[in-house]
């Protein structure tokens, strides 16, 4: 035998050898096969269903890889998602705690990984009316991007968001002012007023006005937009409401279920008329009370209004619906 043919002999079985030597068990290529098949039921929220194949292959992995593997945070990640969006928040909760432990250990605790599970954490904190940790979760993630990322970065401004959300949620409203103001700020720098995040924040704004009869917020508001877009900022009314052009505005009629339970509050509705004057899209802005919100929109569709008109022609037209609901 030649000696080139013995080398390439040599060659080949060593090659084949490490291949061996670096091929994953059975039991990965299973727990890949689950995880895909979790996050395929997942995008197509069937989340029950998602559960079991999720928690087998977070199993298969925390036992055959080692915790900094990012398999293992993936799969954390995925199963708490999976319970949160299936509306198992307890067990959603400690899944994310255990990510959160662990992703402490392997990067320190002001690693930009930490920010999203914070923030997942935060939201299942207020879900479970732990108000204390939810604030704490959400400021954390918030230092955690300003360190990371400078103060002027989107990821910063949707902390800022999320923050301002959880304010408004609690009726806080200073804070909540603030925080929306920081993030309206940074999104009309980084993508002008016309882009979808800056819109987004100045809806929740407007809610804020509305639900908090705080009028002089859309001066601020007008402000901001202002700095961006200094010739659109007068065209745009953000306090205007359509109820005292309505040709027919019928009253929200509660269900049974709501009768006597003294629900109080405001509801927006954000309406689309067409040209003749009938609501053709009615939904709740600013998320109110369950059955207010949709008993609101329910008496919306029903509302009727005097056409609008551009030049003489009649036109559709989008706006705001408020209904109060007070104790008597």
């Amino acid at each position: 035998m030649k000696i080139s043919t013995l080398l390439f002999l040599i060659l080949s079985l060593l090659f084949a050898n490490n291949l061996n030597g670096t091929q994953e068990p059975p039991e990965l290529q299973e727990a890949a096969t689950l995880y895909d098949s979790a996050v395929k039921l997942y995008d197509e929220r069937r989340y029950n269903e998602a559960i079991p194949p999720a928690k087998r292959a977070l199993e298969i992995r925390i036992k055959l890889l080692p915790p900094n593997d990012v398999r293992v945070s993936s799969s954390l990640s995925t199963l708490g998602k999976i319970y949160a969006a299936n509306k198992d928040y307890k067990p959603a909760r400690e899944v994310f705690q255990r990510l959160l432990d662990m992703q402490e250990k392997q990067f320190g605790p002001e690693n930009l990984r930490l920010a999203e599970t914070l923030e997942w954490l935060a939201i299942l904190q207020f879900q479970a009316e732990n108000s204390r940790e939810a604030e704490a979760a959400y400021k954390r993630a918030l230092a955690i991007r300003e360190k990371g990322l400078g103060s002027s970065h989107a990821q910063v401004a949707r902390s800022l968001y999320a923050l301002a959300e959880f304010y408004r949620a609690e009726r806080r409203l200073e804070p909540a002012v603030e925080n929306y103001k920081r993030s309206l700020t940074l999104y009309g720098q980084l993508g002008g007023v016309e882009s979808p995040d800056f819109k987004r924040v100045s809806q929740s704004f407007t809610c804020l006005a509305y639900i908090h009869r705080k009028p002089e917020l859309f001066n601020d508001l007008h402000a901001i937009r202002a700095q961006f877009a200094p010739e659109q900022a007068s065209a745009l009314d953000y306090s205007a409401v359509l109820n005292g052009h309505a040709v027919s505005l019928p009253r929200p009629e509660l269900p049974d279920a709501a009768r006597g339970l003294g629900l109080t509050g405001i509801v927006v509705v954000k309406v689309t008329i067409d040209e003749e004057g009938r609501v053709i899209k009615a939904e709740d802005m600013c998320q109110g009370p369950r059955y207010l919100s949709e008993a609101s929109v329910a008496a919306a569709y029903k509302a009727r209004f005097t056409p609008t008109k551009l030049r003489g022609v009649p036109v559709k037209v989008s706006g705001l619906v408020q209904y109060e609901f007070v104790n008597h």
